[in-house]
């Protein structure tokens, strides 16, 4: 019996249509960070001071920015390692402050699934950080 190879007729459309497909899946994800981004121009018209850290300010503006703030080397790396969608769900709690209530609305699921959802970060966290 052949191989998958085998059955596919035309293998270069085929090679065109999964360089597409992860091209569309790349964009997706960047479109995802660049929707919490801030520009620099904004930060730095924002406040300037003698004392201004333009990293800093960028990290505290950037809803995803805590992350680089970590001090503590494995936690950092376990934050960093969580899918896109866990950094920016656990980013509402963590430095937005958002209630299970409010995201709950904001992810139009109940609260329960939120709740859930906090806990399984939480334990894949606390899984990344043991084997460390």
């Amino acid at each position: 019996m052949g191989s998958h190879h085998d059955n596919i007729k035309n293998k270069i459309a085929y090679f065109h249509k999964v360089i597409k497909n992860m091209d569309l899946k790349d964009s997706i994800k960047k479109s995802k960070i660049n929707e919490y981004e801030v520009s620099i121009e904004e930060i730095i018209y924002d406040t300037f001071s003698n004392e201004f850290d333009v990293d800093k300010r960028l990290f505290e503006k950037n809803l995803l920015g805590w992350i680089e703030l970590i001090e503590n080397e494995n936690l950092h790396k376990a934050a960093k390692s969580l899918s896109i969608e866990d950094q920016i769900f656990i980013s509402y709690i963590v430095k937005e402050c958002k209630t299970q209530q409010k995201l709950a609305s904001k992810y139009g699921i109940n609260q329960s699934s939120v709740k859930n959802r906090f806990d399984k970060i939480l334990r894949i966290l606390k899984n990344l950080l043991s084997k460390k």
